[in-house]
């Protein structure tokens, strides 16, 4: 009787432990996925406002750079001594092919306040300073002044550059830029919308003459092509509650993030992102899920053989020593846990640092060098005075496409060990086009020719992480190619196609081929062939970490012997095969 009534004991003890074992399991679980979702929802929010800073801080010292320029220029100072008419148009439809800058509006004022030219209409002879508080202090005190403001038409960046000529003030030059091109910028990168939204106080004077047209419940929305949808979606928010947010709202299935845009401490308008929770890559959080109810299910399988085990030995005259075991060895083997749990952690945060570090060096000496070249060649044509606007405005998009390859560079590089990177869509020949633009000049300089044969495709994958291992495998044909003696035979051909549900690289040069004994050891770490101060071996290894891991692809090298213009070459062949979605 006393063993049944200690046996039905013992079940009922189980299943209360058990249940709650499992409650508390599940609240725990769900608890940290809260936790790790948060955090995600943060560091994205972080790095997005960190970008807007970024791209607007680079905006307005680009419209600065063009202002201070154009100042310079003989033709807008005859201009404002009336010695002829130099109209801007032609520039500004330039930068609008060439540049991001799709809207720049010059207007030249002369040194009574009285406007000689607006690109942007045929009004002119007015005196404008009678009507603008900002042109009446600068009158009183010319000095370059940079700044974004809201007008009679949009939020702008405005750059105001006064002209002289031989120490007499002949006028200024105000340019003006707007946001469309940072909104879109942050669209077709993050896969997100961005929307320029101005303070209420400045809707009446927009109301009649803005840029964009666009108003939501009584706000200005700078952008000009902004999705309808968004646009209702917000009609129907309580958007002060939204700009008054300093971090992040999570609303319908969406994260919603607010920067204001503040100049000389007046806040001007609210820079929104709104960013579909779909698009946002957690599967790194649902495989900690699977991960712990698995670990519970073990814990709750193996708490139950344990209770039963106790239980059965419960009257046993060796249960307290039992039990003092059983402590004494998992007391010992969580603190060995511990420990080596603490040291792999820091063995693999160290590894980890000193591979970035490397990594970001072996992806900089190419760009730097372009950079240091171009304004080189820059300096001495100007000393000379044979620089050409044609070539001037053509390098210095060389050295701007290649700062930007290094601003995206350090991004990448920034989340190369995380998994919170998102996929973006791009075209395959775009994607080309910048490899090209930035390898063009060295390869020029050292007589290489890059023949490329590219199938256009869009694709959905990591665009940047494969523009490096690209660039890293031009790098290292172009290190092989100069040592060719004949320039004329210093060839690099690409060819890019789809093959199946698959996107085939292949990447050539006539540098002679990689010799047999090491061409099983081209994508080691640290292993290289050149001269310790030239490279570090981690460029090649990176790209397979790149292809294999991150991207879900394969690489391989083989050498080839080919035809080309009747000739007989023999170089390195890479191949990569990447999935595509």
């Amino acid at each position: 009787m006393k063993k049944n009534k200690y046996i039905l004991s013992m079940i009922i003890f189980l299943i209360l432990t058990t249940l709650f074992s499992i409650f508390i399991g599940i609240y725990l679980i769900f608890g940290k996925e809260k936790e790790l979702l948060e955090k995600k929802y943060s560091n994205i929010t972080n790095s997005l406002k960190d970008k807007v800073h970024s791209l607007i801080y680079t905006k307005q010292n680009a419209t600065l750079t063009i202002a201070i320029t154009l100042a310079e220029n003989d033709k807008i100072k005859k201009a404002l001594l009336n010695e002829g008419v130099y109209d801007l148009n032609e520039l500004s439809k330039k930068l609008n092919e060439h540049t991001d800058f799709k809207n720049v509006w010059f207007h030249l004022i002369d040194k009574d306040g009285v406007s000689v030219y607006r690109s942007w209409t045929n009004d002119k002879f007015d005196k404008i300073k009678n009507i603008r508080l900002d042109l009446q202090e600068l009158y009183k005190n010319p000095q370059i002044k940079s700044t974004i403001s809201v007008g009679k038409y949009d939020i702008t960046f405005k750059s105001i550059v006064p002209i002289y000529q031989n120490n007499q003030f002949l006028g200024v030059l105000d340019i003006v830029t707007h946001f469309n091109s940072i909104t879109k910028t942050l669209k077709d990168a993050d896969n997100l919308e961005a929307l320029v939204i101005v303070e209420k106080e400045f809707t009446k004077q927009l109301k009649e003459q803005s840029f964009s047209k666009n108003f939501v419940q009584d706000y200005y929305v700078a952008n000009v092509l902004v999705d309808k949808q968004i646009l209702d979606y917000l009609e129907k928010q309580d958007l002060e509650t939204i700009f008054e947010s300093e971090d992040y709202l999570i609303k319908d299935n969406k994260i919603i993030i607010n920067t204001p845009i503040i100049e000389s401490g007046k806040k001007l308008a609210n820079f929104l992102i709104v960013k579909e929770l779909e698009t946002i890559d957690i599967s790194e959080i649902e495989q900690f899920k699977i991960h712990a109810f698995w670990y519970l299910t073990f814990f709750i399988a193996l708490l139950c053989s344990t209770i039963s085990f106790v239980g059965y030995f419960i009257h046993s005259k060796k249960l307290k020593e039992l039990n003092f075991s059983l402590e004494q060895t998992v007391s010992n083997e969580i603190l060995k846990n511990d420990e080596k749990n603490r040291i792999l952690f820091q063995q693999n945060k160290m590894a980890a640092m000193g591979e970035m570090i490397e990594n970001i060096a072996h992806q900089w000496r190419q760009p730097l060098s372009v950079i240091t070249t171009v304004a080189s060649s820059l300096k001495l044509k100007k000393e000379y005075d044979i620089l050409s606007d044609e070539e001037y405005f053509q390098d210095l998009n060389n050295i701007v496409e290649t700062a930007n390859y290094l601003s995206n560079t350090i991004d990448d590089f920034r989340y190369y060990f995380l998994p919170n990177k998102d996929k973006n869509l791009f075209n395959t020949k775009g994607l080309m086009n910048r490899c090209s633009k930035i390898v063009n000049i060295d390869f020029s300089n050292k007589s290489i020719k890059l023949i490329q044969n590219i199938e256009e495709l869009t694709i959905h994958s990591y665009e940047n992480e494969l523009l490096q291992v690209i660039i890293n495998i031009l790098n290292n044909s172009k290190d092989e190619l100069v040592k060719v003696e004949n320039e004329e035979e210093r060839f690099v051909f690409i060819d890019l196609y789809k093959e199946q549900k698959n996107l085939i690289i292949k990447i050539k040069d006539s540098a002679g081929g990689i010799p047999k004994e090491i061409i099983d050891r081209v994508f080691e770490p640290y292993f290289t062939t050149k001269h310790k101060s030239k490279g570090t071996g981690v460029g090649l290894y990176m790209c397979e970490e790149i292809i294999t891991k991150h991207i879900k692809g394969k690489i391989k090298v083989s050498n080839e012997e080919f035809m080309y213009e009747d000739k007989s070459f023999v170089g390195a062949l890479f191949e990569i095969s990447i999935p595509i979605e």
